[in-house]
């Protein structure tokens, strides 16, 4: 019979440690202690001769008839420790009326007592701890009960009682903290009952408290004498409240020593004690080492590697606190979240059989594996054992170790900044000086964190099938970085047409083969032609400017940027004086080169900056002439060699020109008065210095006698001052001229001869 309820007591054991449906959650059918809601039943204490007692209460509601006891499966008191000679069930005994019925709706009280032994090696005074299983069935079904699997709700609870054979006993002869975590989350409390077991008063004369060195045990203080009513009172007992909070790792020893005078013998002294025990721990595992990686900002950094290639780590760690390291669990977690990492992986792992002591060493290998172009952020998570320790007040940190690791996915991204080049129309003329030659640059860019090679770049088709190719086949790009790739038209047949193709570049990375498409376009056109004129029937006065705009057309002008022609006109007439570009196409030009090479051919050439072009205008530019009596009244004025470049091709338009004729006005008897072209000429020259505070330089030049006029006058046309009013021989003059008395403004000197007037004007300053 002993050996059966020691085998269904171990039965109990296993369904609770499996956490079976037999000790589920309370239900229908409640089974509690009436004294306190814990699985925990403390009886006290008592002397040999009396006894105690506990009650627990069944309700059953769950709508049948229930039924406890008759075998050790539906009511047991057995062994709480697993030691064949621990006898101490044998002394607590259940109600004499079991099997009982209980029926539905109803509940049922169950007494249990604790009757104590006189003292024996079997069984001892001191603390008994037992346990208790309460069992229900169905009786409808086994009556009784034929396994734990009949049992329709059950609860196990922890009887304590003591049996006392001293005058002044505790409840506890030592009270163990065990192992509580340093500086923990609570102060950790303990609570201990002296108790008089005496017929009379009993004083307790002092109290001892005694620590090791530098214990942190404390207890409540209390005045002494204590004085404790008798057995049974009421009154009998006191209450120490306990606690411990270490700073420190390590052991910590105590002991609370009551001294009394016996109420039998009051001359003599005696003392029960205490012993309290604790120890300070904590779970510290830190990294020790690591192979292959640097530790950078709390981080184990792999560095950079290639993707879909592997790189291992080993890491070190370290048992530097007190208590034994266990792993439950090893895991590698993405750093933002609890889903696996996605670029590490253990390659080796802790023993989860074999406990770190303290300062011992144990590595494992994590190895990275990137997958794509990217920083990767991880956490090494190790769950500690420290959840299935008798360790208390050990902060939530303390079950988990976590390390974080991180490392850099290398590969390169080519790209480039457009997907289409057009070089748009090409002029094609197969004159010399343009060439069908174009070159531009686009850039190409690697956003990749690895040098990008490419190799065997093409175009299709290939040069000279199509007239688009490339100087650099092979080259590379650093992480990060640009290049600016040339790719040039040449046509070397000329042809008009529509010209296209595809340039391909290639990655030369294994895993990552990027690819860049870019489309080409050229349009090969024939140059445009372009009207190119002076004015028709262009008059003059002899001895006046005659100014000659060069007529263009103005929507097709913007597209050259130089102008370069010859010009033939009669120089007995006309003599080039200077070119006006205010208002013109060539209002922006920055190079003007206007000369006469010889009498009546005037060389012309004018640009604009490299990034720009003739203006929209009709007019290309005006110029001036100086205008004489010649030899004739009419005489040509002709475009010899137009030409209009657009900085590549000199020939981008087709000129149809239009030259025109200069003559003299009809003025009567003029035609008998024609300049012989071998005098002087009639001129008035720029004054100087202009800007001039006092003294002011001109020439005047009369080519032959004729009564002259000079006259200063001012801004607003008033005669200032008559110089010259006389005839002069020919010949050139040189007047200087004080202008100190002068306000300062702007003025102007007006020389005539005949029928020849020319103004100039000057600043005067202070």
């Amino acid at each position: 019979m002993f050996f059966r309820k020691i085998y269904i007591l171990l039965c109990i054991l296993l369904a609770t440690a499996v956490g079976t449906s037999l000790l589920r959650s309370q239900g229908p059918v409640l089974i509690f202690n009436e004294y306190t809601s814990s699985d925990t039943v403390d009886m006290g204490m008592c002397i040999v001769g009396d006894s105690l007692e506990t009650v627990f209460n069944i309700a059953n509601y769950s709508g049948r008839v229930l039924k406890i006891g008759g075998n050790d499966y539906t009511f047991l008191i057995g062994r709480a420790i697993d030691d064949p000679n621990n006898l101490d069930f044998f002394e607590f005994f259940g109600p004499r009326d079991l099997p009982r019925t209980i029926d539905t709706n109803a509940n049922s009280l169950l007494t249990i007592k604790y009757i104590p032994f006189t003292p024996s090696i079997q069984f001892p005074p001191g603390k008994k701890v037992v346990k208790l299983w309460l069992g229900l069935f169905d009786p409808k079904k086994n009556d009784p009960p034929a396994s734990l699997n009949d049992i329709v709700q059950g609860r196990e609870f922890i009887l304590i009682a003591r049996k006392s054979t001293e005058e002044l006993d505790v409840y506890e002869t030592e009270i163990n903290f065990d192992s509580v975590w340093v500086q923990p989350r609570d102060t950790i409390v303990r609570y201990l009952t002296i108790q008089n077991n005496t017929p009379k008063l009993l004083k307790v004369d002092s109290i001892i408290f005694l620590r090791s060195l530098n214990a942190e045990i404390r207890m409540d203080r209390k005045p002494t004498p204590i004085t404790l009513s008798e057995y049974r009172s009421g009154d009998e007992k006191q209450v120490w409240r306990i606690t411990y909070y270490p700073n420190n790792l390590g052991k910590d020893t105590a002991i609370l020593r009551f001294q009394y005078h016996s109420p039998s013998n009051p001359d003599s002294v005696k003392f029960i004690q205490t012993v309290i025990r604790g120890v300070g721990v904590t779970q510290k595992i830190s990294l020790q080492e690591v192979k292959n990686a640097d530790l950078i900002d709390n981080f184990i950094d792999l560095g950079s590697v290639p993707i879909d290639t592997a790189k291992e780590v080993k890491i070190y760690i370290k048992n530097t606190g007190n208590l034994p390291f266990g792993v439950l669990k090893q895991e590698i977690l993405n750093y933002f979240n609890n889903s696996p990492s996605t670029g590490f992986k253990f390659l080796d792992t802790l023993d989860t059989q074999r406990k770190i002591l303290p300062t011992q060493i144990d590595s494992f290998t994590v190895v990275f594996t990137p997958t794509q172009r990217d920083t990767f952020l991880a956490r090494i998570r190790l769950t500690s054992d420290i959840v299935q320790r008798r360790v208390v007040g050990y902060p939530d940190s303390a079950k988990e170790i976590v390390f974080n690791i991180r490392g850099v996915g290398l590969a390169p991204k080519l790209t480039a900044e457009t997907e289409f080049v057009d070089f748009g129309n090409i002029i094609i003329n197969q004159a010399e000086g343009c060439p069908a030659i174009r070159d531009t640059s686009i850039r190409i860019s690697n956003a990749g964190n690895f040098v990008v090679q490419v190799q065997n770049t093409k175009i299709e088709p290939p040069y000279p099938q199509t007239p688009f190719k490339i100087l650099e086949e092979n080259f590379e790009i650093p992480a990060f970085s640009n290049k600016l790739l040339k790719i040039i038209f040449d046509s070397t047949a000329k042809d008009v047409g529509l010209y296209e193709a595809t340039l391909i570049l290639t990655s030369s990375f294994s895993k990552i083969r990027d690819t860049l498409k870019i489309k080409l376009r050229a349009n090969g056109v024939l140059p445009d032609p372009v009207k190119l004129s002076f004015p028709e029937n262009l008059r003059f006065k002899p001895g006046t400017v005659l100014s000659v705009p060069i007529l263009v057309q103005k929507e097709k002008i913007t597209r050259v940027k130089e102008y370069q022609d010859t010009i033939q006109y009669n120089p007995n007439l006309l003599r080039f004086r200077s070119v006006g570009i205010g208002g013109t196409a060539s209002q922006r030009v920055s190079t003007t080169n206007i000369r006469e090479e010889q009498p009546g051919v005037l060389s012309v050439f004018v640009s604009t900056k490299w990034n720009e072009f003739f203006l929209p205008s009709d007019t290309l530019l005006i110029l001036n002439f100086d205008t004489y009596l010649g030899e004739a009244i009419e005489s040509p004025i002709s475009f010899l060699s137009p030409r209009f470049g657009d900085g590549i091709c000199s020939r981008a338009l087709t000129p149809i020109v239009q030259s025109s004729s200069v003559q003299i006005d009809s003025l009567c008897g003029l035609a008998y008065k024609l300049f012989d072209g071998q005098r002087g000429f009639f001129n008035l020259g720029m004054p100087n210095p202009n800007p001039v505070e006092r003294i002011l330089n001109f020439e005047f030049e009369v080519a032959f006698e004729t009564p002259t006029k000079i006259v200063l006058f001012d801004s607003y046309g008033n005669i200032v001052e008559s110089l010259f009013d006389e005839p002069f021989k020919p010949g050139i003059y040189r007047v200087e001229k004080d202008l100190s008395k002068l306000p300062t403004g702007v003025y102007f000197i007006q020389m005539t001869a005949g029928i020849f007037t020319k103004v100039q004007h000057f600043v005067k300053t202070e």
